[in-house]
């Protein structure tokens, strides 16, 4: 399904790692006590010695959807942690036998040691969809809900009405001051928490027809009729 891509260890804070493979990227914060790696990547790599290399803490993984490019590597971890809404999509054929799945919902939280990582619900892209909140340092770690893009909305499982809404919601969150960065999985990353104003004005314009779209010429089998909606520096699939 996927190409081969190459697979690298980023240091982008002192507690924030990206493991980058190029179209995607998953995240290590590592605490004071703990730490968690935010998706799985989407072809093989050797995740446990890269996150090794940064932390001697026991890792779990935290998934924020359950898209194959999130998911290639969880038989590196015994312990994966999924929404309720996204376990039916998880499959047994993705992480080993071993593995033991821990449903997480709105408010749960990973008390890292010095960091907290609060889940926050955010359907939408898939059902289950959700972003991890470190609102001590105004970071928000978005999966595939937030991001330059273009954010997949076409397809099984994607709810354009359930992913306005879940942007609105976050857009109030950072009003509130909850936080002011965005690291994606996709596409640039660290983000303004300013383009989620062009998201919303993206979708919200492909549902009353008010936004032209062009065709997204994807070059894939099922693809044929997806169209590109743009806005500011955003696009949605769909």
């Amino acid at each position: 399904m996927f190409g081969n891509f190459e697979t690298r260890l980023v240091q982008l804070s002192g507690q924030i790692y990206a493991i980058d493979q190029q179209m995607v990227r998953s995240f290590v914060i590592v605490g004071k006590q703990a730490a968690l790696c935010i998706d799985a990547g989407v072809v093989p790599a050797d995740f446990a010695g890269m996150i090794s290399s940064v932390t001697r803490f026991p890792v779990a993984c935290c998934l924020t959807h359950t898209d194959g490019d999130h998911t290639a590597n969880l038989h590196a971890f015994s312990r994966v942690y999924i929404h309720p809404s996204e376990r039916p999509l998880l499959t047994p054929d993705r992480y080993s036998d071993g593995t033991e799945i821990v449903r997480v919902s709105e408010r749960d939280c990973f008390d890292l040691g010095g960091i907290q990582l609060k889940v926050v619900a955010c359907p939408g892209h898939t059902p289950g969809s959700i972003a991890l909140l470190d609102e001590k340092h105004g970071i928000l770690f978005s999966g595939d809900t937030i991001s330059y893009g273009p954010v997949y909305l076409f397809g099984e499982h994607r709810n354009l009405d359930d992913y306005i809404e879940s942007l609105h919601k976050l857009q109030g969150m950072a009003a509130e001051g909850k936080f002011d960065t965005i690291y994606p999985s996709h596409n640039t990353c660290p983000v303004p928490a300013s383009i989620i104003s062009d998201l919303i004005a993206c979708a919200e314009g492909i549902r009353d027809g008010s936004l032209k779209g062009r065709p997204a010429e994807m070059g894939r089998p099922g693809t044929e009729d997806v169209m590109l909606y743009t806005c500011g520096k955003c696009g949605i699939y769909r």
